[in-house]
């Protein structure tokens, strides 16, 4: 009997010991493989892969299945694009057919004096949140909105495509939010920077054809005008971080994360400019790990692939906390 009580003390103390579960770091590195031509690479396997973080090899899992998306689309509301609004309602459909898709989720914001959520995750489609666009304040409150919008995008699943999409023009005005403090939480919480770029104001009339003709290239900063070539990714993918860093605060956060800008004139290069984003989302294979090493502070990624000649282009890094 004694036996038998002891034993049955020792199952309920095992019991009520608490399981200590010490949460695991997932980090994902969407990565696109060009070949030397520039055409893209598909059908690559987990064996052509090799990931480096911090300069250590990793296991790293190899997901060629189209990750579905979480994607939360940031509109500039101020005085500056009045012009702009009412093309970038049309484009409603585009956002919800070439980047949501069947599986994915949308969060629409708009920033100008203040930051609205028009539409949060999981209510109502892009299209109808974009159909009702309007123009308020003389600010741009751009880095706030990226800033609330990364708030809601921490919260959707870690296997999901984390993606914030900013439509507007190259500047930010009246944030609290700094660059850097938006660049690390953008890091931290594995979300890729797209940036659907207006032409600044001042620079050209605005006609009701949204067209810009005369635009002098220079104004490209940081990113390139939009065409149907997928090649033509190459080039503003492979602009540094060192490079952004002398531009506009929304390229900082592009090249930081792997995404790119693109600059638009018309109402079609808006639409292109969205197939393009959704093209690159599609095309990337998905490198996923644990990182071997828990160092606080910014930890760079690095992705060589077994192709010669390949260009491979995954964002350069995160934070760890």
């Amino acid at each position: 009997m004694r036996v038998f009580l002891v034993v049955i003390f020792a199952c309920l103390a095992r019991a009520q010991t608490p399981t200590i579960r010490v949460p695991v770091r997932l980090v994902t590195a969407p990565t696109l493989v060009f070949s030397s031509d520039d055409h893209l690479v598909f059908g690559l396997e987990e064996r052509h892969f090799h990931v480096f973080d911090n300069g250590r090899n990793q296991k790293a899992a190899v997901d060629t299945d189209y990750a579905p998306v979480s994607i939360a689309v940031a509109i500039q509301s101020s005085q500056n694009v009045r012009a702009y609004l009412r093309f970038i309602a049309k484009v409603g459909s585009a956002v919800d057919a070439l980047l949501v898709g069947e599986t994915g989720e949308s969060a629409v914001l708009t920033y100008a004096d203040e930051v609205k959520v028009v539409k949060p995750f999981g209510g109502g489609d892009t299209q109808s949140a974009m159909q009702h666009l309007s123009v308020s304040g003389k600010h741009a409150r751009a880095l706030d909105a990226g800033a609330q919008a990364i708030r809601l995008l921490k919260d959707r699943s870690q296997r999901r495509a984390r993606v914030l999409l900013f439509i507007g023009q190259p500047m930010d005005d009246g944030s609290g939010f700094t660059t850097s403090m938006l660049r690390d939480e953008a890091e931290r919480e594995n979300v890729s920077v797209y940036v659907l770029t207006l032409p600044e104001a001042g620079k050209d009339f605005v006609s009701d054809t949204f067209s810009l003709e005369g635009l002098s290239s220079t104004a490209d900063r940081g990113g390139f005008k939009v065409g149907a070539d997928m090649r033509r990714l190459v080039p503003a993918l492979a602009r540094s971080s060192a490079a952004a860093a002398k531009t506009d605060p929304l390229s900082v956060l592009t090249s930081a994360t792997g995404g790119t800008s693109f600059h638009v004139r018309t109402q079609r290069e808006l639409e292109d400019g969205i197939g393009l984003i959704g093209v690159a989302l599609r095309s990337a294979y998905v490198l996923s790990y644990a990182p071997s090493s828990r160092e606080t502070g910014y930890h760079a990624i690095r992705v060589e692939v077994a192709v010669p000649g390949a260009k491979v282009y995954a964002r350069p890094g995160y934070r760890m906390n």
